[in-house]
């Protein structure tokens, strides 16, 4: 699929075909500085009133592909950045969908303490929260999409955190010896 197709697609979810029609801007360079000017103004005149009369329901629809998209890149680089650790982009989501911690917990079946240690990252998650996400977005981020920002952090986590990798090791008997 091509990168335009990919683009048609996901405006396509947003807009109808006339919509996306009646946006679609050609580029002419025979405009006057003036009238480049006004076209500017106008356009942001247009924006601005689009924005205004949008509905909840399309404003969460627009901040929740916004997520995912953010999600999606993040996840194409293969490498860790705190801005996206699992609890961060999870407090992110509840901010997009406007629950309180209680409430979101009572969203998913989860009780508030552990979702509370969750959403602050002083504890882990499970698939079963994962599977949650997924259903709590409609869909719109996948399980293994949450999976994959944790999984990037537990990995980070093991990979820098040698201090509790010594203490770790001390813990352990009888080591097997592997001689060349």
């Amino acid at each position: 699929m091509s990168k335009s197709e990919k683009i048609y697609k996901e405006l396509s979810k947003l807009y109808t075909d006339e919509e996306i029609v009646e946006s679609f801007v050609f580029n002419d360079d025979s405009l006057s500085e003036e009238e480049e000017r006004e076209a500017a103004r106008e356009f942001r005149e247009l924006r601005l009133n689009r924005l205004k009369n949008m509905s909840e329901s399309e404003i969460l629809l627009g901040n929740m592909m916004k997520l995912k998209l953010r999600i999606m890149r993040y996840l194409e680089k293969n490498k860790f950045a705190e801005a996206y650790s699992f609890s961060k982009t999870l407090k992110s989501y509840s901010k997009i969908i406007n629950r309180t911690n209680k409430e979101f917990a009572e969203d998913l079946g989860v009780h508030q303490t552990k979702f509370s240690r969750i959403i602050n990252g002083k504890e882990n998650p499970n698939i079963d929260l994962m599977y949650r996400l997924e259903e709590h977005s409609s869909g719109e981020v996948p399980a293994h999409h949450w999976w994959r920002l944790y999984s990037l952090e537990l990995e980070y986590k093991i990979r820098t955190d040698l201090q509790r990798k010594i203490e770790e090791s001390r813990k352990v008997k009888n080591q097997i010896k592997l001689g060349a």
